[in-house]
């Protein structure tokens, strides 16, 4: 789960939108007061068949999509081919991964603020070239940071007097989890990394623990927590900002830029 930050190409974007947003309507009104669990196969199918000749009518693909009046833009960085930013895509998981987290733990605006949009909104046109200046100002600024994180440990929020007593027990919490995590490797070896009842655990690359601090956790009323500091990397960061300023140059870079629209999904 996240945000997800498309760039298309439409080649007139109103009447895209009229097509997509009649097919929806008549879409949603087909299914409407219908339990889609207790209907027969056959009743599926046949809603199914009505809606796809529908889309069709208006020139739509059978899922109710303009295919031929719009164009996906999503292109291998030059400099960073294997990135999992792209020309035309940007993402910001809702973990403490998120390039939104980490910039928000540094003081830096958000993706929205940096694109000065409504991030209710789902389709937006950015002004590029202010875009293209915040991208480089949060470059600049970001470049002359540490790579550190923060995260926060606080009690269980269901059972706030769960939890061990003694080093001992917190140890024997370590080495069971290492036991069962040895199990769920086989099966998913990306696995390192998670939350669970017991603690936060890093069974992959040990985090380099810098400072802990005792402080208080906000986010579900006030509770006793302790920040932990840890040093990381920018260069993942650094070079996601680099692609986002690259997809600025390829839109300002086209005769129509007023075709260009960011689908911002999250």
């Amino acid at each position: 789960m996240g945000l997800d930050i498309y760039l298309y190409r439409y080649d007139n974007f109103e009447e895209t939108r009229r097509k997509e947003e009649e097919y929806n309507e008549f879409s949603d009104k087909s299914w409407e007061g219908l339990d889609y669990d207790k209907l027969t196969e056959e009743e599926r199918n046949a809603i199914s068949e009505k809606n796809e000749e529908f889309a069709q009518s208006l020139g739509l693909s059978k899922w109710g999509d303009d295919k031929t009046g719009k164009t996906q833009i999503e292109i291998d960085s030059e400099k960073y081919p294997d990135h999992y930013f792209k020309i035309g895509y940007f993402r910001s998981s809702y973990n403490g991964g998120g390039i939104n987290h980490i910039f928000e733990n540094m003081g830096l605006p958000r993706l929205d603020a940096i694109f000065e949009i409504d991030p209710n909104e789902y389709f937006v046109q950015p002004d590029w070239k202010k875009v293209k200046e915040n991208l480089q100002d949060v470059y600049v600024k970001f470049q002359k940071m540490g790579g550190y994180r923060v995260h926060s440990v606080a009690p269980n929020l269901f059972d706030p007097n769960y939890g061990p007593t003694s080093e001992k027990e917190a140890l024997d919490i370590f080495i069971a989890e290492l036991e069962k995590h040895k199990e769920t490797k086989e099966k998913d070896p990306d696995f390192l990394s998670y939350e669970n009842r017991e603690g936060s655990f890093y069974l992959g690359e040990p985090l380099k623990v810098k400072a802990m601090i005792t402080g208080k956790d906000t986010m579900f009323g006030k509770r006793d927590c302790t920040y932990v500091v840890t040093e990381s990397d920018n260069t993942w960061y650094l070079q996601a900002v680099e692609i986002m300023i690259d997809t600025c140059d390829y839109v300002l870079a086209q005769p129509n830029i007023n075709q260009y629209y960011l689908h911002w999904s999250g």
